[in-house]
């Protein structure tokens, strides 16, 4: 009976380490940064990226681990597939 116990804590254990290990590697997966007026978007596994007006019309897409958005002042939504989850940001230039 404790051999069974103490199963059942250590895969309990084990698969909580993995959960944990997960969500902090998602926050890793997409890298977003600014380049003068440039966004610049990249991942070791970025399929593919676009920038959006808030509305919802696409103004820009693009394919590979590094995309670059040239962008005015404004507002806009990203949205990119990394490892197959599509991710979104909201981009605020100033």
């Amino acid at each position: 009976m404790k051999k069974v116990v103490f199963s059942i804590l250590t895969l309990v254990g084990l698969m909580t380490g993995i959960a944990t290990m997960n969500a902090a590697h998602k926050h890793d997966q997409l890298n977003v940064r600014f380049d003068e007026n440039t966004l610049v978007v990249s991942s070791t596994q970025l399929e593919e990226a676009g920038i959006y007006t808030l509305q919802g019309k696409m103004l820009q897409e693009g394919q590979g681990k590094l995309i670059q958005f040239p962008l005015e002042k404004g507002t806009y939504r990203l949205r990119a597939t990394v490892n197959g989850e599509t991710l979104t940001r909201r981009i605020e230039l100033k």
